[in-house]
């Protein structure tokens, strides 16, 4: 817009003037030296305008000859940044690929450690642990967590990761400690801890992070109920009473006192103990809200006879008579529960129907205790020795 303006003041200027000039243009007189020169104003005015532009010329040509080697140091310096964008990217293909000397050997070429980017560092490290050389791969990480531009958080999990992969879980613990524990890191961090504790069987500190473990749904309902498991099975091994079991079973919330994972071994000693009334009861929670055939698996080794459970099956069975003559966990719990009961006559049946089904060691063995609580000691050795040939 500046450029047109000023067109257009010189053309009004050149449209007054011009006439004026036409007529008298003026006189030019100048002496130097000897020499003199003369010219019109007109002429004068025309040579001072054409030596301004031959000179404006000549300025620019010298300036982008001064500068031409800032300009080819400029054009060089961004072929060289280039050059190792290009070896960093070949490097993490490389590393997708399996190919993890070629990986590190692009990192390497594509300038030193101390100047690659974060995520360079990170992976010649983990290029270096899968080629065995740890003082490599600690090098790395030691300069990543040297970096202003890298974050020691990501250094330190990294770290806790390639130690928990050569078991070094303690190192891992210790790199964990040092994060700090935020709404990024917490799913990570703990999951990486429930790890290291799990290698070291540590069940006490699995138990400690479990509340967290079900909140970040890093564990489903039935490996939780595993780890409760796990951390009472000593208790429950060495307990003397059914005070003792009760005790860890009002520790429990009760989404797991239904969770039959956890009760079913709690419940069985609470029956070798003779406290039938306790153990029925939480069994007929259990079979009411959460039956599964584990469960019922573990009720068709009880030593005693439970009035409520055997009560609460029968019903069960009634309710879908067909299926339940297919269902081989149920049949077992229900005989069992009829033998101990002195049943003998159901517990026949019910042991029948599921040997038409299936033939295995704890069917075998149930039929011979059968057997020999109805004085047929014959037909009972017979079915003890299917057992220990299964």
């Amino acid at each position: 817009m500046i450029k047109i303006l000023i067109a257009v003041g010189l053309l009004c200027a050149a449209v007054f003037l011009g006439p004026r000039l036409a007529d008298s243009q003026g006189f030019v007189h100048i002496a130097t030296e000897g020499y003199i020169i003369e010219t019109s104003l007109t002429t004068a005015i025309i040579i001072a305008f054409v030596s301004f532009v031959v000179l404006h010329v000549l300025v620019n040509i010298i300036n982008r000859s001064v500068s031409l080697p800032k300009s080819t140091a400029r054009w060089f310096g961004k072929r060289k940044i280039q050059k190792q964008i290009n070896l960093q990217n070949e490097a993490f293909l490389a590393y997708e690929e399996g190919a993890y000397n070629r990986a590190l050997a692009l990192i390497n070429k594509s300038g030193n450690r101390a100047d690659l980017p974060a995520n360079c560092m990170f992976l010649g490290a983990k290029c270096a642990f899968k080629l065995g050389d740890l003082d490599s791969c600690r090098s790395f990480l030691d300069y990543a967590e040297q970096s202003k531009n890298c974050s020691e958080t990501a250094c330190k999990i990294l770290r806790a990761k390639l130690n928990l992969k050569i078991g070094n879980y303690q190192a891992a613990i210790e790199n964990l400690s040092l994060v700090k524990k935020d709404s990024y890191t917490q799913g990570v961090v703990t999951k990486l801890l429930y790890e290291c504790y799990k290698l070291a069987g540590d069940d006490e500190k699995i138990a400690e992070i479990l509340p967290s473990l079900k909140k970040l749904n890093l564990v489903d309902g039935q490996e939780a109920g595993e780890i409760v498991l796990n951390f009472n099975r000593s208790k429950i091994d060495s307990a003397n009473s059914v005070d003792e079991l009760q005790n860890i079973v009002s520790k429990l919330d009760r989404q797991e006192r239904q969770d039959p994972t956890i009760m079913a071994p709690i419940l069985s000693k609470m029956v070798k103990l003779g406290d039938t009334s306790i153990a029925g009861k939480h069994a007929l929670e259990i079979l009411r809200h959460n039956v599964t055939p584990a469960f019922l698996e573990s009720i068709s080794h009880w030593s005693n006879a439970v009035p409520l459970v055997l009560e609460e099956l029968s019903k069960q069975a009634q309710s879908n008579e067909i299926g339940s003559q297919t269902n081989v966990p149920m049949l077992k719990a229900l005989a069992n529960m009829e033998m101990k009961s002195d049943k003998l006559a159901e517990a026949k049946e019910h042991l029948k129907q599921a040997l038409e089904v299936t033939k295995d060691r704890d069917l075998y063995l149930l039929a011979a205790e059968l057997n020999e609580r109805l004085d047929r000691y014959d037909e009972a050795t017979k079915f003890f020795a299917l057992a220990f040939k299964s």
